[in-house]
């Protein structure tokens, strides 16, 4: 007790000496003259910060301008270049155009993770109405760089900044006014301030190419200001013209973006004259249009010799006052604080040694919780001594524990981590409590705080497009109980519509009571399978369709030539008779008009015999083109723009031109009101990326002929379904649904790749890239002149209807005829002994087909002169949608002159006659138009 009161009246001195020295540094301190002195050194202070604040934002576009000059020499600008003016040249490093621009979106990618303030990197091309050949930004969730994809460039023709660099010299560097960010027509949200950097782009011969722009994103700047301004001042960035771009209540920021400016000179007139002139002006005492007044700092730069921005900070008068008491306060609790800390310092010396042990006990307590060794006085004496040696015992049955429960721990991490199925637990409220690795991999990033991920997603039923109530959500189900398997969803993110489809299943978790503690969600993404499962139905039914549009073919084609035939005689026969000529006609156009049907049917399946040659798209294209201006009409304006460069394409041109017509009539229906045909040719390479987004087309170089219009467009709803048979919007009787779809299926019969671009209001463009050719393109050979002849023509034909048209149609062309009905009656009358001249025989037919039966008459009869017919040829002379070689063929319907004359060309193939009289598929369409 004695020691104790010792302690306390040494104390009680030191502290009481301590006070009466803080009261006499507090009464020295406040003789002083605050108001004289704080004024002047708070302008002086406030002038510093602002100066300091303007450089700061001066010393960003600065370096982005510097940067922007080095980027004008960076590899690769130079042939991309070359390689846009000039698709056919190659550098030496022998890199497509397509992969130099990748190489420098890396490299703006780089520089983008490296400087924060930049936003954008974009390399823009006078040709195409200014589009974007390279873009770079930043990620709108993430904020990592992104590479744009060729899909999402765009045009700037429109914008004012790339008619400023169309303007500029080279090497002049440009610097925009700060603005928000209206790129895609609108301000983004949240709002982006920012401010471009240019320079135009010319090419060695001097001819403007485009330009370089790079966006700073100055909202990490414009929050940097705001953080480091002190609580009792405010400060403003403006303008030019005094309008706020920085404001403490945002609300007042960038007004004159939304029709509503809002200018520092309304609140501190006397800013107005400074800002008109840009000078230099020094820190004063205003008055606000309020009636307080203010201290005022103002210092002005011009961005990269851009933009004048100036940075306005003030503070009330009152404030300056105010702090300097505040001063004066502080250092009064100051001089007593310093007087505390000598107390109890000399608190400390006097008691340590009577509290040495449990100063240890309390050290080592709070060293273990930081993580450190525990270090308790285990050979202390009393109560320390005991109280030391229990905690020892816990802390080693507790880190046990703790040890086992952390090796469980990196266990079902490890199993989650390299699980595919994604795994999902919750607890008893909708809170997210793990999510694995392959859930963030499926679904992206989600906040596992509170059930607010709930509203990131919507979740469909199986097809995509009914919308699952959330208290049906198997995870909701769980919570309520129920154990659900097999599950099968579509989920989809809001922020960016990413869907995928998935299985699983979700089992509800109980704790040691069974009480309902949580559920966890186990599923996988099957979109891929899902996938290949539509398309395999799709090509089903295609090969269902194509199988019976065989069937209907043959029979049909057969009873067509029968119709066409009879038309024609009925024609010649009633000159005399024009009611009844008129009726023949009738059914001669309805016969064609059936044809043509067919025709279509046949296209759409992949099953017409090609005969492919090496075409001129460009003549092709001009061709049609005049051709077309009868048919669409005057109110529709038809352009032509065609690739000098245009190779010559691979391909059967009487079927590409019938695919061009039936795009433009598809083109002119959707401009009932005029509008504008653009035929385009030129050559490209579909490269692997575009081949892995597009897995039917093999990558390489093809011949592109684009036809555009600028009518109504297809809403995206029916869209994919364009290309499907009989799939039409017109109304009754006004289409049949088939000139798409003949379009699509001589494409892909003849190894090429076709693409529809549409939006609705905006027109439609179709692209159809075709096999290039590996030679030049060959002139087309005239059409022979029509005539009979006297030689004995084999006829074997199943339908004996048809067989007797034919043999009446030839034998008033001059020949003498034989006939059969099938292979079997056909080689019994060769082995009997018949004499013919040609053998014009059926393809399909019961027993023998006609290739068989060619077969084998020319076993008994080498040499022996064969014509085909057919409605439908199967597999037997056609393969790979082309005709076998030195196959001619006679498609049916067929009118008299197409008759003769290949029936005259195939005498005459092997006889050594004129090579321009033998038949192409082309000449045979030719004649039937």
């Amino acid at each position: 007790m004695s020691q104790g009161l010792s302690l306390s009246t040494r104390l009680t001195i030191a502290i009481v000496a301590l006070v009466v020295a803080t009261a006499g540094t507090v009464g020295y301190l406040s003789y002083r003259n605050i108001a004289g002195v704080a004024v002047p050194r708070a302008l002086v202070r406030l002038d510093a910060h602002t100066r300091s604040v303007a450089v700061e934002l001066a010393d960003i576009v600065n370096d982005v301008r510097a940067d922007l000059t080095g980027f004008r020499d960076v590899i690769g600008l130079e042939e991309i270049i070359a390689l846009s003016r000039d698709p056919g040249t190659r550098e030496a490093g022998g890199q497509t155009l397509a992969q130099w621009r990748a190489r420098i979106a890396r490299r703006f990618a780089a520089e983008l993770e490296a400087k924060p303030h930049f936003a954008q990197f974009r390399i823009i091309g006078a040709a195409d109405g200014g589009r974007e050949m390279v873009r770079v930004d930043r990620h709108a969730e993430n904020g990592r760089a992104r590479i744009v994809s060729d899909a999402d460039l765009q045009q700037k023709a429109s914008r004012g900044y790339f008619r400023q660099a169309v303007a500029a010299p080279d090497g002049a560097v440009l610097v925009s006014p700060i603005e928000l960010n209206q790129e895609y027509g609108r301000i983004e949200l949240p709002p982006q301030p920012v401010i471009r950097v240019l320079t135009p782009i010319y090419a060695p011969d001097g001819q403007w190419f485009g330009l370089l722009i790079v966006n700073i994103d100055l909202r990490p700047a414009f929050a940097a200001i705001k953080s480091h301004t002190s609580p009792d001042t405010s400060v403003y960035v403006v303008n030019d013209r005094g309008d706020y771009l920085v404001h403490p209540d945002p609300e007042r920021e960038f007004g004159f973006e939304f029709g509503m400016p809002f200018r520092v000179q309304n609140d501190f007139p006397e800013t107005a004259a400074a800002l008109a002139s840009g000078e230099p002006r020094q820190p004063e005492l205003v008055e606000h249009r309020g009636g307080t007044r203010y201290g005022l700092a103002l210092a002005s730069m011009r961005l990269g010799g851009g933009p004048l921005v100036s940075v306005i900070e003030v503070i009330p008068e009152e404030k300056i006052v105010a702090l300097a008491l505040q001063a004066l306060r502080d250092s009064s609790l100051l001089g007593g604080t310093i007087a505390v800390l000598c107390a109890m310092l000399l608190a400390f010396v006097l008691a340590r040694t009577l509290t040495r042990q449990l100063t240890q006990m309390t050290a080592a307590v709070a060293g273990f919780a930081q993580g450190k060794p525990l270090l308790v006085p285990l050979n202390a004496g009393g109560e320390i001594g005991v109280l030391a040696r229990a905690f020892q015992n816990m802390v080693q049955e507790v880190g046990e524990k703790t040890t086992a429960i952390r090796r469980e721990k990196d266990v079902f991490q490890s199993i989650m981590a390299a699980m595919a199925e994604a795994v999902l637990l919750i607890d008893a409220e909708g809170n997210i409590v793990y999510a694995n690795r392959a859930n963030q991999e499926l679904l992206g990033p989600i906040e596992l705080e509170g059930t607010g991920w709930r509203e990131l997603y919507d979740i469909y039923q199986p097809d995509g497009t009914t919308l699952l109530p959330r208290q049906h959500w198997p995870s909701a189900r769980c919570l309520l109980g129920e154990q659900v398997d097999g599950f099968e969803l579509v989920c989809r993110r809001r922020d960016n519509g990413k869907s995928i489809h998935v299985m699983g299943s979700a089992h509800p978790i109980r704790d040691a009571g069974g009480a309902l503690s949580g559920a966890v969600v186990v599923y996988r993404d099957v979109s891929a399978a899902k996938e290949i499962e539509r398309q395999l139905r799709q090509s089903q039914k295609l090969d269902a369709i194509g199988q019976l549009t065989g069937g209907v073919a043959h029979d049909f084609n057969n009873t067509l030539t029968v119709i066409t035939g009879t038309a024609e005689i009925l024609i010649e026969n009633l000159a005399d008779r024009p009611g009844m000529q008129q009726i023949a006609k009738m059914i001669d156009e309805a016969a064609g008009r059936g044809a043509e049907l067919t025709k279509h049917l046949l296209a759409f399946a992949r099953r017409q015999p090609l005969q492919p040659r090496n075409v001129d798209v460009n003549t092709l294209v001009l061709n049609t083109a005049q051709l077309l201006r009868p048919t669409l009409g005057e109110h529709i304006e038809i352009e032509s723009m065609l690739g000098n460069d245009a190779e010559p394409a691979h391909i059967d041109p009487s079927q590409l031109s019938t695919a061009l017509l039936n795009l433009a009539v598809n083109a002119r229906d959707a401009m009932p009101n005029g509008g504008k045909l653009t035929l385009e040719t030129g050559n490209v390479v579909l490269d692997e990326a575009y081949a892995e987004a597009n897995p039917e087309v093999a990558p390489g170089p093809y011949v592109m002929i684009a036809v555009s219009d600028t009518g109504t467009g297809i809403p995206a709803a029916i869209r994919d379904k364009v290309f499907e048979p009989f799939f039409t919007t017109k109304d009754v009787g006004k289409g049949t649904g088939l000139g798409l779809s003949m379009v699509y299926g001589f494409v892909k019969q003849s190894n090429g790749h076709i693409k529809i671009y549409s939006e609705e209001g905006y027109g439609t463009t179709i692209k159809l890239y075709l096999p290039r050719a590996s030679a030049e393109a060959e002139e087309l050979a005239p059409t022979a002149p029509i005539k009979g002849g006297s030689e004995t023509v084999l006829v074997v034909e199943d339908d004996a209807m048809v067989r007797n048209f034919v043999v009446t149609q030839l034998r008033s062309l001059g020949y003498k005829t034989l006939m059969a009905a099938n292979g079997a009656e056909t080689l019994a009358q060769i082995d009997a002994g018949a004499s013919f001249d040609l053998l014009f025989t059926d393809v399909i037919m019961p027993g023998l087909n006609g290739r068989q039966l060619a077969d084998a008459v020319k076993q008994r009869r080498p040499g022996t002169k064969v014509l085909y017919t057919s409605g439908y040829t199967e597999n037997a002379i056609v393969h790979h949608g082309r005709l076998d070689p030195g196959v001619l063929l006679l498609p049916k319907p067929y009118r008299k002159s197409e008759l003769a004359r290949l029936i005259r060309a195939a005498l005459n193939a092997e006889a050594g006659a004129d090579a321009d009289t033998g038949p192409t598929v082309e000449t045979m369409d030719r004649a039937g138009s």
